[in-house]
């Protein structure tokens, strides 16, 4: 039974506390938290981010970036992460942790979520679009799991 997820993106500003604030509202009774690979430690939500997420309807929690290590992915049941190459580079530096660890878009043919830091409010409602419906996916995946 899945009772953690951590999501993971690069910096943890964009892409991953949003998907946490999708899975915490999508999955009350799961501990959901995010961090970043090469995170931009301390600082908050990007802008175009948090007006994305915001005007999808989602609520976003209080949020400082922090950095990926064993201990958060040790911790964890699940690892979510945006991109092919985040798995890789967990591959790479925490072997112990690739075989909980899966795209957020695992369940819709693999689906990636492109990076949308500084590339204008356009890129960051797409990604936050299909930050919402893989999420929706894990959630009816884990929720079969629970039955």
């Amino acid at each position: 039974m899945i009772q953690s997820i951590v999501t993971i993106c690069t910096g943890n500003i964009c892409r991953s506390p949003v998907a946490e604030a999708v899975l915490r509202a999508a999955l009350p009774d799961v501990t959901v938290s995010s961090a970043g690979l090469h995170a931009l430690v301390g600082r908050d939500i990007d802008k175009d981010s948090a007006s994305a997420a915001e005007a999808q309807g989602i609520v976003l929690h209080k949020h400082a970036a922090r950095q990926f290590n064993s201990a958060i992915g040790s911790g964890a049941d699940l690892i979510v992460v945006m991109e092919t190459h985040h798995r890789q580079e967990i591959a790479a530096r925490w072997p112990q942790v690739l075989g909980k660890t899966f795209l957020l878009g695992h369940f819709l043919n693999a689906r990636e979520i492109p990076d949308p830091y500084k590339l204008g409010i356009g890129m960051h409602h797409q990604a936050v679009t299909l930050i919402t419906e893989c999420c929706t996916a894990w959630q009816q995946q884990l929720e079969k799991m629970k039955a």
